[in-house]
Parts: C-alpha cells; sequence; structure tokens
C-alpha cells in the first residue's frame, strides 16, 4: 500500500512538473505571448467599446465625408462621414463574438461526436466517419457560401453556415485520439471495474482528449474570423450598416485610390487578429507538445 502511494506521488509530482515545463516554454515563445496580449487587447476593446470609441459607429457626418486620419478621427470618416476608429473597435464586437459562438459550438459538437464514434466503433463509428466525409470533401467556404446564399445574409446564417462547415475537424480528432486512448493500460483497468461506458469516457478518456481540441480550438478562431470576413465582403454576412471589418472593407473598394484609409484599417484589423490566434495557438501547442501537423490530421 506505501508503494502504491508513493508511486502516485511520483506521478502527480512528474504531471506538475511537466505542466510547469510547458508554461515556463509558452513564457518564453515571444510569438506566443505577443498574440496572447494581443487578444487580450482585442477583448477589452470587445467589451469597453462605448467607452474607448471616441464616436457613435452608426451616426452620419455627410459634411466629413472621407476625412483623411486626424486627431479627431485617428482613422479617419468613410463616405458616409461615419469614424471608421469607432467602427473598427465595435467591429471587434462582431468579429470575435462570430469566432468564439462559432468555435465553441464546433468544439462541443464535434467532441461529442468523436467521443461517440471512436468508443462505440462498428457501424455507428462508420456512419458517424461517413457523414464526415461528405462534409470534408466540399471546401469550407464554398459549402460556407451556400448555406449563407439559401439562408440569406444575417449574424445567424454566418454562425450556422460557418459552424457546418468546422465541426467535423473536431470529430475526426478526438476519435483518433479515442482510438489510441482505449488501448491504453488505465482505459482496461478501469473497463476491468465494470463501471458504465459514459464513467468511462468522462473520467478517463474525455479528459485525455482536451488538450489537442484546445489548440485545435484557437487556430480556428483565426480561420472563422477570416471566413466570416470574407462572407461579409461578397455581400452574404453581416450587412450594414452594422460594423464589421469584412463589410467595411467591401464598402471602401470604389475608394481605393482617393480614401485608402477606408479599407487598409480594416484589413490591418484582420491581420493583426488573425495573426495574434495564430500565434497563441502555435506556443499553445508546442508547450502542450500536440504535433505540428496536428491540424492538418484534423482536416
Amino acid at each position: 500500500m506505501t508503494d502504491m502511494i508513493e508511486k502516485t506521488e511520483i506521478t502527480e509530482k512528474a504531471y506538475l512538473a511537466e505542466k510547469r515545463l510547458g508554461i515556463a516554454e509558452f513564457r518564453n515563445n515571444r510569438l506566443a505571448v505577443s498574440g496572447l496580449l494581443l487578444i487580450v487587447v482585442l477583448c477589452i476593446l470587445s467589451l469597453f467599446a462605448p467607452e474607448i470609441a471616441p464616436h457613435d459607429p452608426f451616426v452620419q457626418r455627410l459634411d466629413s465625408r472621407l476625412l483623411s486620419p486626424s486627431q479627431e478621427y485617428p482613422f479617419g470618416t468613410d463616405e458616409l462621414g461615419r469614424c471608421i476608429f469607432s467602427r473598427v473597435i465595435y467591429g471587434t464586437r462582431i468579429s470575435l463574438g462570430i469566432g468564439i459562438l462559432v468555435v465553441a459550438a464546433t468544439s462541443v459538437a464535434g467532441t461529442a461526436i468523436g467521443l461517440l464514434s471512436g468508443y462505440s466503433g462498428g457501424l455507428l463509428d462508420e456512419a458517424l466517419m461517413r457523414g464526415v466525409d461528405i462534409v470534408m470533401a466540399f471546401p469550407n467556404i464554398i459549402l460556407a457560401l451556400v448555406i449563407a446564399g439559401l439562408m440569406g445574409p444575417g449574424f445567424f446564417s454566418v454562425v450556422l453556415a460557418l459552424a457546418v462547415t468546422q465541426w467535423p475537424a473536431y470529430a475526426r480528432l478526438v476519435r483518433g485520439q479515442v482510438l489510441s486512448l482505449r488501448k491504453r493500460a488505465f482505459v482496461e483497468a478501469a473497463r476491468a471495474l465494470r463501471p458504465s461506458d459514459f464513467y468511462i469516457i468522462r473520467k478517463h478518456i474525455f479528459p485525455n482528449c482536451m488538450e489537442p481540441v484546445i489548440v485545435l480550438a484557437t487556430l480556428e478562431i483565426a480561420h472563422v474570423i477570416i471566413f466570416a470576413s470574407a462572407l461579409s465582403f461578397l455581400g452574404l454576412g453581416i450587412q450594414p450598416p452594422v460594423p464589421e471589418w469584412g463589410s467595411m472593407l467591401k464598402a471602401g473598394i470604389p475608394y481605393l485610390r482617393t480614401a485608402p484609409h477606408l479599407t487598409f484599417f480594416p484589413g490591418l484589423m484582420i491581420i493583426f487578429t488573425v495573426f495574434a490566434f495564430n500565434f497563441a495557438g502555435d506556443g499553445l501547442r508546442d508547450s502542450l507538445g500536440q504535433p505540428e501537423n496536428q491540424e492538418v490530421l484534423a482536416r
């Protein structure tokens, strides 16, 4: 009994040491830390947009159309005299909201399907994986365009269109993890005690699948934001006058030569946001010891 307690204590110490090493590795990754800090800044902008924005993003001032960046208007004004800086800040709410909502829904649904498929096996596994293959046979953006086109533009249609295209990545990733974990000794030992399958999945398999899912979710937020901006740019996403980076890019296209700031600043926000989540996701993957080709395998 004493030997078993000592082995347990050694295992716990090794686990804590590994976690501390992962945190230290993340902190030493400058790009990952920079990405995390930028994500924090974006979240602050999103939460406190009314207090930070100097102007109402919806108020039109036709006597102040297409003004260049100045002290009063840091990013200039658009074709209707609206403050671009304020609209970019409020657009952070839309883009981050879509990204987080889609990733939350798809990660939960995909993880549940992956757990059920990998643990059950047999015909159920085959049926679920063929469904995954059918969805993944279409390019994500093409399938999202079709769904958004059928439902019409709007926030809900963007979320649904992107959710339908993103969940198979989580299902395939988690299924692969479950197929590996179900053969491990600790799972076989748990089965010997004859608990319910739900207990084994909840207690032993699901916790060991979380790390790669968290890494994939962080990286997927960047992809979702790009796809959402693309849908809005094509007229199938968020519609004006709601400030959204993709629709702001589209509105600025006719003024590229006379007022390039209309497209420059929304495009810059998309680039910074995508880089932030990619850098943070890459650092998280490295600190957790996940393979670099994990996202490719999931797709």
